[in-house]
Formats: structure tokens, C-alpha cells, sequence
């Protein structure tokens, strides 16, 4: 028996955006008034995630803000020839402000805002209490990234522009949400998907949560930001119809689909790997299954 289509578009309903809306805005102001540390920096500050993507649930309880700082930058040079690496070099020297100036600037800046027991730095992300419907803003401190593809001067090159930060036990990690957010928003397109991508990731997404909620899926092997992913992989016309042939559709796609094929939705990075921007395939595998063992026994557990 497959789940009924009132089921599948209870879940596909976006979640509230006052309170996240509100949250945003206070952690601005904490980080651009007057007396930040950071008000001479003036870094980008914007959100990612699910709540940036529209692809938030009644179940999305924080917000994820980054602070970019654009005057400095790291980088990757593994794609270059040689002789462009060493012009590179000649051309940029490095920077005075690194980011952990910037994370240490923007704690200071919350904590003078929020308090000191309402900001706690955590594994990758400032976890900031906001005070607002007791929201949670994880704020992202991080400096520009460009993963070079050519390079022939600081006028010409070719790059993928990305944000880099460090965890908390020093790794260096790159990301590019302004491309997730980006290729979302034109997967989601009235001519690609009927509108119906960011629709059918939240269903997903709470298709994921009532899984682990039954004991059929285990809890953290599915975060939002890969499920997002995997679906950015599915063809669009697969999003076109009802809830009732579409979700079937997507997931005997994902069960086939090769691994090595699947791209994160910023359009760069593998969606499946080891690295800790990536999915492990056996999770990726373990959400797939699931969802299609529970499709097809519906009404019988």
C-alpha cells in the first residue's frame, strides 16, 4: 500500500519563516552596530541552509547565518599548471587578518550582544540563543574560497568562489552555499520542475524524520543538506504530477543511480565520500532503502 497523497503533502507544506526572519535579523544587528568588533570589516552576513533554500520544515528549529569576509581569501591550486601556481603566488601575498581573527572578532560581537552564556562555539558553528521563539542561529564565520581552474593574472582567472573555515580541531573546509542556494532556486523553476523541487525535498525531509521516528531509519545518517543533494540529482521531469507517482519515481531513480554520478547541489563537490562536505554512501544507501521498504508497506507495520 503506498502512502496516501494527503500524507505526502502534509509533509511537502513549508515551515513557519517569522521567527527565523526575526532570529536573522537580530543576529545582524549584533554583529554590524556600532560597537562590533566587525563594523570596519564589513563582512557579507547572509543565510544558508534550509531556511535560505525555502526548503524549511516544521521541524527546522535554527537558523544558519554566514559571516563572509571577502578582503582575504584561501585557495586551491591543485588544477593549476605549475608556472600558473608559482604566478599566482607572485601575484598575492598573504593576509594580515586570517580567519581566526574573523571568528575571534565575531564571537566577541555576539557575546557583547547575547551574553556570554548565550553563545557557545561549537564543532563548526557559533551556537548563538537568540531569545527569539528560543531560535538558535548557528553563525558561520568564514572567509572567501576560490578553487582555481586557471590563472593568468588578478584580472584573468577562472575560479569556483566558495566560503572556508576551520572546525574546531583545525580542519580547513570549503564550501559554496551561494551556488546550493543558486542551483535550487532554478531546479525549482515553473519550466524545469513544475515548481515542485523545494516541495519535494521537504517532503523528504519529513518522510526522513517519520522513518527515525518509527525505528526504521537511523537517527543522523540523513542530514537535509544531502538529502537536498540527492534530489538535486534526480531528473526534472520526475518532479512533474502527483505526490503519489513523483515520490515513487524519485526514489527508484536514487536506488539505481551510480554513486560516482551524484553531485552536491552546489554543482562542485561529489555528494557521495569520506570528506565531511560529503555523504557516506552507506547512509546515503540506508535512507534509500528505507524510504523505499516503507513506501511499499505502508498500512502493514
Amino acid at each position: 500500500m503506498a502512502i496516501p497523497l494527503r500524507q505526502l503533502e502534509t509533509w511537502s507544506h513549508q515551515g513557519g519563516t517569522a521567527i527565523s526572519s526575526s532570529a536573522y535579523t537580530s543576529v545582524t544587528h549584533a554583529l554590524t552596530k556600532s560597537s562590533s568588533p566587525l563594523v570596519a570589516r564589513k563582512p557579507k552576513i547572509f543565510l544558508q541552509g534550509s531556511y535560505a533554500n525555502t526548503t524549511n520544515t516544521h521541524g527546522d528549529s535554527d537558523i544558519d547565518v554566514v559571516v563572509l569576509y571577502e578582503d582575504a581569501f584561501y585557495k586551491d591550486l591543485s588544477r593549476l599548471p605549475a608556472e600558473q601556481q608559482v604566478l599566482h603566488e607572485r601575484t598575492f601575498f598573504a593576509a594580515s587578518y586570517t580567519w581566526h581573527d574573523l571568528h575571534r572578532e565575531t564571537l566577541a560581537a555576539l557575546r557583547a550582544h547575547f551574553g556570554d552564556a548565550a553563545v557557545v562555539p561549537g564543532s563548526k558553528a557559533i551556537k548563538v540563543k537568540t531569545g527569539v521563539g528560543r531560535m538558535t542561529a548557528d553563525v558561520l564565520p568564514a572567509m572567501q574560497f576560490r578553487r582555481y581552474a586557471t590563472f593568468n593574472s588578478s584580472q584573468d582567472l577562472t575560479a569556483h568562489w566558495g566560503v572556508h573555515f576551520f572546525d574546531s580541531n583545525g580542519n580547513g573546509i570549503a564550501n559554496y552555499p551561494k551556488y546550493h542556494i543558486d542551483n535550487g532556486e532554478k531546479k525549482n523553476e515553473q519550466q524545469r520542475t513544475g515548481g515542485q523541487y523545494k516541495a519535494t525535498v521537504r517532503l523528504f525531509k519529513n518522510f526522513r524524520t517519520y522513518m527515525v521516528e518509527k525505528g526504521i531509519l537511523v537517527a543522523g545518517v540523513a542530514p537535509s543538506y544531502f538529502i537536498e543533494g540527492a534530489l538535486y540529482n534526480v531528473p526534472d521531469h520526475l518532479f512533474l504530477g502527483s505526490f503519489s507517482d513523483t515520490v515513487p519515481a524519485i526514489i527508484n531513480y536514487l536506488l539505481t543511480a551510480p554513486f560516482t554520478s551524484l553531485l552536491s547541489q552546489n554543482g562542485v563537490v561529489p555528494l557521495i565520500g569520506e570528506s565531511s562536505t560529503q555523504w557516506r554512501k552507506e547512509d546515503f544507501t540506508a535512507l534509500v532503502v528505507a524510504a523505499s521498504k516503507t513506501w511499499d508497506n505502508w498500512g502493514n507495520a
